[in-house]
């Protein structure tokens, strides 16, 4: 099952937003469209199953600072709708239903506190709240149930199919240099990757030394796609140990990543990688391309133990060769949406590239925007499926990223 619609109310720039979406999905828009705040909402939505409520939203906040400024509550309210994908048989009775949960904030500005009165349920058309008797408001009904306890009048068999899906997430803002780079053993990074991708050897590692027969089928799988070479392997090598970049800012540390530039890098033990040709040569992971490196990470992440029902990426396009990034939002594209095989997580990416757009249709994209009568008003989001005419103009022979790019939203949507 995927994620096929979410909502999200008064967060940040977001006024009431409610949109369907596909295995893979795009979000377009220009700055300060919310798009990024959309995200943080999805992965907010995922958390609150494993965490407390003051805890699941990005933190530096206090007080109100994430209620929309022009809410006439105190509240937002996030919402997910599943819907079993094509041909897909679910473990339980369930091929769609909706969750959510409102969430107040307190107003005093010296703390971080935010409470739900009960988080619900909708099955089958009828709402039941999943509030333990004596829970506290501070968490949601669903985590209280993944800590093993008892919510009255709701089928166990069907919250554990709601868990197996409502998980936290992973977000990423892949850079393909940072991913190439001899990791550091870190134990805190256990089946994981930072946001840049960062880890990549060492989560291949992991994988490695957790069933020997899933590192041999991800090998497999990759060099299905990428036919000039045999195999990857992971060595063992002096490795680079990230640590906070002791400049001006975090965009400082990532130019110096892109630049090559390690040597104010601590060294430990570590994991390097590799790629085998057929004819015998070693090509290590910093000198092979940016899309083998991108796919290879993409495709370890769903080969984890437990891997994520939902990967959030923002920019792909970022420092990448269009040509290469192309290939790469292909393979993506047939992995998330095949019928068979190791089980793709749905993806939501957030984009600037006409270029990215155009390798989608109008139902895996949603437009954000802010109305043009009304800057400070509430971000609106706008299925380009329901764009007039969208057909009959890539039947033209448009691809979608060039309409974008030439057509105002007024001419797209035939309104302001």
């Amino acid at each position: 099952m995927y994620l096929s619609r979410f909502g999200v109310k008064n967060y940040k720039c977001l006024g009431e937003i409610d949109i369907p979406l596909t295995p893979i999905h795009v979000l377009i828009g220009e700055n300060d469209a919310g798009k990024t705040s959309l995200l943080e909402a999805i992965a907010a939505f995922h958390a609150s199953s494993e965490d407390a409520l003051s805890n699941v939203f990005p933190a530096p906040w206090r007080g109100r600072e994430l209620v929309f400024h022009g809410s006439a509550e105190p509240r937002i309210e996030l919402w997910g709708e599943w819907s079993a994908r094509e041909g897909e048989k679910t473990a339980s009775s369930l091929s769609i239903f909706r969750y959510g949960f409102p969430a107040t904030f307190w107003p005093r500005e010296t703390e971080r506190k935010c409470e739900t009165p009960s988080d619900w349920l909708d099955v089958d058309g009828e709402r039941k709240a999943l509030r333990p008797s004596g829970e506290s408001l501070q968490q949601t009904g669903l985590f209280a149930f993944n800590q093993g306890r008892n919510i009255p009048h709701v089928d166990p068999a069907v919250l554990k199919a709601i868990s197996s899906l409502l998980k936290p997430i992973h977000t990423y803002a892949f850079d393909p240099n940072a991913m190439a780079i001899p990791a550091a053993i870190d134990l805190d990074r256990k089946f994981r990757l930072d946001a840049d991708g960062f880890g990549l050897a060492t989560l291949l590692a992991d994988i490695l030394e957790y069933d020997a027969e899933r590192f041999i089928h991800f090998n497999r799988q990759f060099c299905d796609f990428f036919k000039q070479f045999r195999r990857v392997r992971v060595e063992s090598e002096q490795a680079f140990k990230r640590k906070a970049w002791k400049g001006s800012s975090e965009q400082a540390f990532k130019r110096k990543i892109w630049k090559g530039s390690l040597t104010d890098w601590d060294m430990a033990p570590g994991k390097g990688v590799y790629f085998e040709t057929h004819d015998g040569h070693s090509v290590r992971a910093q000198q092979a391309s940016d899309g083998a490196i991108l796919f290879l990470g993409f495709l370890a992440l769903a080969h984890m133990p437990n891997a994520p029902n939902l990967l959030l990426i923002e920019e792909p396009e970022n420092g990448i060769y269009p040509k290469r990034l192309g290939e790469v939002i292909k393979l993506l594209k047939e992995l998330v949406t095949r019928a068979e095989g190791v089980r793709f997580p749905q993806i939501i990416m957030s984009t600037h590239s006409p270029y990215v757009l155009s390798f989608f249709e109008p139902e895996e994209v949603t437009f954000l925007s802010r109305p043009p009568d009304d800057p400070a008003g509430p971000v609106r989001a706008r299925p380009l499926r329901k764009a007039p005419n969208i057909r009959e103009r890539l039947a033209d022979g448009f691809y979608l990223g060039e309409l974008w790019y030439n057509l105002s939203e007024e001419d797209l949507f035939g309104e302001p």
